[in-house]
């Protein structure tokens, strides 16, 4: 290092250090700002003061329990459980099947329309897509009413009554004459033609009868 150099930073180091002693000594020699000095107190303004907002108030206080019970950042921490389902209120729909009675099938030949049934104690006629309950009559099928409801399908059956049996014949009382015409005491019985005979004879036994009288 030259000469000129070192008469520089000589220089610079005395001109720092009397800023500093300047900065740090009185004139007298004492030191500078060794008490502090506390500033005036300023006080805040209510006047304008923001006030707390009405949601403040109301903060749900279980929010914290449960950060306190899940942790942040807590290996096991999981999302809370889904809310249980709401529950249906809403009462059964009876069953609309429970008393009815199918009367018959309407409609066109090979081709039924709708139905004649009793259904809550009125007879009614329900036609293909009309509505019994909730459910609705898609087609007859022979004699089946077809109804359907969210997929579901139900049939109802035409129940065909047994023919009643024939009247028996009543027996005629002991010493009675038996019939000659051979017709039976409930009636002509068999074909068309048949009957025709009984009949006339009938009439004929009934003409002799008169004579004899």
């Amino acid at each position: 290092m030259t000469q000129p150099a070192t008469r520089i930073l000589a220089i610079l180091i005395l001109a720092l250090t009397a800023g500093l002693a300047a900065l740090w000594l009185r004139p007298d020699g004492s030191l500078r700002n060794t008490v502090w000095t506390p500033p005036e107190p300023i006080f805040p303004d209510l006047q304008f003061a923001d006030p707390l907002p009405v949601s403040a108030s109301k903060v749900d206080v279980s929010l914290f329990v449960a950060t306190l019970e899940r942790p942040l950042f807590s290996p096991n921490r999981r999302p809370p459980p889904p809310p249980p389902p709401p529950k249906d209120d809403k009462p059964a729909e009876p069953d609309p099947f429970a008393d009815i009675h199918l009367f018959g099938l309407y409609g066109g030949e090979g081709s039924p329309t709708g139905m004649l049934a009793r259904i809550g104690g009125k007879v009614q006629r329900v036609s293909i897509d009309g509505k019994v309950g909730s459910w609705t009559l898609k087609g007859i099928d022979d004699r089946d009413a077809v109804f359907s409801k969210d997929g579901e399908e139900r049939k109802l059956t035409l129940v065909v009554a047994k023919p009643a049996p024939p009247p028996k014949a009543v027996a005629g009382a002991p010493g009675a004459a038996p019939n000659p015409s051979g017709v039976s005491a409930a009636g002509p019985t068999g074909t068309p033609e048949q009957r025709s005979e009984q009949l006339q004879r009938m009439m004929e036994e009934r003409r002799r009868t008169m004579r004899r009288r």
